[in-house]
């Protein structure tokens, strides 16, 4: 009899950094559910003798030279989650107590002093795989899109060195926030223009103007281009840590909107080729209790922006524009980075 996919299954993900790389940690701090396949570690490069001369003609044999795991984690957007993503993409994490309550803000970017990828260790239960552990996980690609009357969602594409242990049974345990909900669309806000500042590498704009009335629906993409790296001389099939790649690419940050333009402003953009503030915000529930007046988020700040396509069509009787955004390094004396991004959940810390 086939196997079928049952619900629950889990994957939890620790929010420690490894160290040093592909060392597991003890357990998991954040559980979530998910619907897809088990992952499983695959082949990334092998030898076999088939160019050889064994003296047998169907002799055949395989020796594996370069071990991984990939895979790709999709879910409905929730701040904690979203943060320990765009930490592990990043690397630069400055985290901060609000108030002296258990609401913390994390404010992260490229760590461009070091070259190494931070990691975890991950977690999955599904009736089909059973309890597993994978070890060296790093994110390497980290997305969140949005649209008009659906939620909000974030998919994070993950690298890891391909050891793979039995896990423990992370089944019921329940999330880290209950509180927490899930994003909508109603919870997003974006803002153009302004000025961009930061306090304690905290980002924040002033004078922005919102867009949220005409955005029909848009993404976000960052990426570090990072990939495993095999050290001569070591014997073991695995990655030996994971590294950048090209920061300087273009698409290092790529931003796509779908609005409704009142006007040329948006436009005026791509000809002008003005730089601009950009800002785009996701706000959540409030964390009750002691920590009622902060809430869930997670903020995208580029502090230099300029269009690179823009288009115009028509949904029925209604004008659309699309725009392509490529956030850009600032050559000012500020030097901010290309992307900062500020989330506050009930984390202590992220990757410490």
């Amino acid at each position: 009899m086939a196997r079928k996919y049952a619900e629950p299954t889990y994957r939890g993900f620790c929010e420690t950094a490894e160290t040093p790389y592909g060392t597991a940690e003890a357990a998991a701090t954040n559980i979530v559910k998910f619907m897809d396949v088990p992952t499983m570690p695959t082949i990334l490069e092998a030898q076999t003798d088939q160019d050889e001369y064994t003296g047998e003609v169907h002799r055949m044999e395989h020796s594996i030279l370069k071990q991984g795991v990939d895979l790709v984690h999709n879910r409905r957007l929730m701040p904690r989650e979203a943060a320990l993503f765009v930490a592990l993409l990043g690397g630069e994490i400055t985290s901060a107590a609000l108030g002296g309550t258990a609401a913390y803000t994390h404010a992260i970017t490229d760590d461009l002093t070091a070259l190494e990828c931070k990691s975890v260790t991950m977690w999955e239960h599904t009736e089909s795989y059973g309890n597993k552990e994978f070890t060296g996980i790093c994110c390497t690609e980290f997305m969140v899109d949005f649209a008009r009357g659906e939620f909000c969602n974030l998919s994070a594409t993950l690298m890891g060195d391909g050891a793979e242990a039995a896990g423990d049974d992370i089944s019921g345990i329940g999330a880290v926030d209950s509180s927490e909900a899930y994003l909508k669309y109603g919870d997003v806000d974006i803002l153009f223009g302004g000025t961009y500042s930061e306090a304690s590498d905290v980002g924040s704009v002033a004078a922005g103007n919102s867009k949220k009335g005409i955005i029909r629906s848009g993404s976000v993409t960052i990426k570090n281009n990072a990939d495993r790296q095999f050290q001569l001389g070591e014997s073991d099939i695995y990655a030996s840590n994971i590294v950048k790649g090209d920061l300087k690419a273009e698409d290092i940050v790529a931003i796509e909107l779908e609005y409704e333009p009142a006007d040329a402003t948006e436009l005026d953009y791509l000809l002008a080729a003005t730089e601009f503030v950009m800002e785009l915000s996701f706000t959540g529930a409030s964390m009750g209790g002691a920590e009622a007046a902060y809430y869930y988020t997670i903020d995208f700040f580029f502090p230099v922006c300029r269009v690179v396509e823009a288009s115009i069509d028509k949904d029925g009787s209604t004008q659309i524009a699309t725009l392509s955004i490529r956030p850009i390094k600032d050559d000012s004396g500020d030097d901010f980075p290309i992307w900062r991004a500020v989330a506050t959940t009930k984390a202590v810390s992220l990757l410490g």
